[in-house]
């Protein structure tokens, strides 16, 4: 529940709504249009494999580690404050990224802007919540809904015309240089239409929670991310990944332990004891491994690998943020209804069909035209939006509606935390095999979509944890 101090009118709402919506979407942006600046990075800082790693991967980890805190924040504090703070934070983060001077430093800046990105998104829900009432809030969330698919579709094809304009000689660089004018727009609209509302409880921001968890995700990542630079592992390796686990397993306790207490920890380990959202956590972290592996490694083998332009390159990926689009549409409203669980099911079978036939044209040489992986791009987007829409439904649906923001942050987190250990392991995965096989990037690139399916058979093992049918196919006619 919040308390507002400052009225809304219908144009000052509407005007409000774009803002946090655009604020969401440059933060959607800025996870899918970074894939392919990778290669220029890679080649005007001398960027290591395990450096481009770090920069998708650490703005989706610190994300994850952020966004419940973020929420509270926002609780605590104020919306509207909490919210500027963010865009400001974030707008800043974005102009260090365009500034950066060495791998490094470009590194940190998005480990930082996901920070920021974590304390300014969570805003955005609680803003469309406070400005409209329950029965007006559909098409806000709707539209807040389908940024993700936008996003999806804009960032490659964006982030391609942005390096070949190469505006004032700036390259890579203008894909963060874009959002300053952008957040600084936002922001000075925020300041004047957004209303000022806080939460009317004060719930206890965990400190020592995020504290533990960063640790123990930070423990697991360094040396999966580090193993991308071609050397065995060493033994400190194995045991920060084991010193990992056990700091993760301590933070279950210590979840647990604040929630026997009846205070407000940063997740509610209780929902993992009710069987759909424990699966449907379980299917969303092995599903989210091997997707976002692809999205890094398709990218290396399209522009270094087969010499595509960043153009080129994008409009090969196209296809897929479209179907997805398309294919979540139809399987949230159209068979998730009739078929229940057996969407999920569907979805992930068409999504290993899809990448069979992207491992069959990498081994065939498609040409510099990208055509012979069009018909494995598009079955492959299919797959993944008969996954993921009918996923969250199903996960959340049996959550008591007093858990409805932990359980959803809790599915969000899950989501950025496959992302950032995807993105480690298939990383390392095609970093290695393109160093040590003959094929090169083709040859690695079809041991990681192999790798990608053997894990989509898991997920697949693993959806039969999900309610067979929707629940209200099964409440009693009144």
């Amino acid at each position: 529940m919040s308390i507002g101090t400052s009225p809304v009118t219908t144009r000052a709402r509407t005007v409000a709504l774009v803002v946090i919506l655009l604020a969401s979407f440059m933060d959607l942006l800025d996870v899918t249009i970074v894939n392919i600046t990778l290669p220029s990075v890679r080649t005007e800082l001398g960027a290591s494999p395990a450096h481009l790693q770090w920069m998708l991967a650490g703005y989706t980890l610190a994300f994850a580690l952020g966004i419940i805190t973020g929420a509270r924040l926002g609780d605590l504090y104020g919306y509207k404050r909490v919210f500027l703070i963010g865009i400001a934070g974030f707008t800043a983060a974005s102009a260090l990224c365009g500034a950066a001077p060495t791998a490094e430093v470009l590194v940190g800046a998005r480990v930082v802007q996901g920070l920021l990105a974590a304390v300014m998104v969570p805003q955005v829900l609680s803003q469309i919540q406070l400005m409209y009432g329950p029965h007006e809030r559909g098409p806000a969330m709707a539209a807040f809904s389908s940024l993700s698919g936008l996003a999806a579709a804009t960032g490659p094809i964006l982030g391609a015309v942005l390096l070949q304009a190469d505006w004032f000689g700036q390259g890579w660089r203008t894909v963060f240089w874009i959002n300053v004018p952008v957040g600084i727009a936002a922001f000075l609209a925020a300041v004047l239409v957004l209303p000022e509302a806080r939460s009317t409880t004060r719930p206890h921001l965990d400190l020592t929670g995020v504290l533990i968890s960063t640790a123990g995700l930070v423990l697991v990542l360094y040396p999966l991310i580090q193993g991308s630079e071609g050397r065995s592992w060493p033994t400190w390796a194995y045991l920060s990944v084991i010193l990992g686990v056990l700091v993760l397993a301590g933070f279950v306790r210590h979840q647990r332990r604040l929630s026997g207490r009846g205070k407000s920890p940063l997740i509610e380990v209780g929902l993992l004891r009710m069987r759909p959202v424990g699966g449907g956590l379980l299917i969303q972290f092995l599903f989210f491994l091997p997707v976002m592996g692809f999205f890094l490694t398709f990218m290396q083998l399209l522009q270094p690998g087969l010499g595509m332009t960043p153009m080129s390159a994008g409009l090969t990926i196209l296809p897929w943020p479209i179907a997805t689009t398309l294919a979540a549409g139809l399987g949230a409203a159209v068979l998730l209804p009739r078929l229940g669980r057996a969407t999920v099911q569907i979805g992930l079978l068409v999504l290993a069909v899809g990448f069979a036939l992207l491992a069959l044209a990498a081994d065939s040489a498609p040409g510099a035209n990208g055509l012979g992986f069009l018909p494995g791009v598009v079955v492959g987007g299919l797959g993944m939006g008969l996954t993921v829409a009918p996923l969250a439904q199903l996960t959340l649906e049996k959550v008591p509606a007093r858990h409805a923001a932990s359980g959803s942050g809790l599915f969000n987190t899950i989501a950025q935390l496959a992302a950032s250990v995807g993105v480690a392991l298939f990383g390392t995965l095609f970093f290695a095999q393109s160093s040590t096989r003959a094929g090169g990037y083709a040859a690695a690139f079809t041991v990681t979509i192999w790798a990608g399916i053997l894990l989509l058979a898991l997920t697949f093992a693993a959806t039969f944890l999900l309610p067979r049918k929707r629940l209200y196919l099964y409440r009693p006619k009144t």
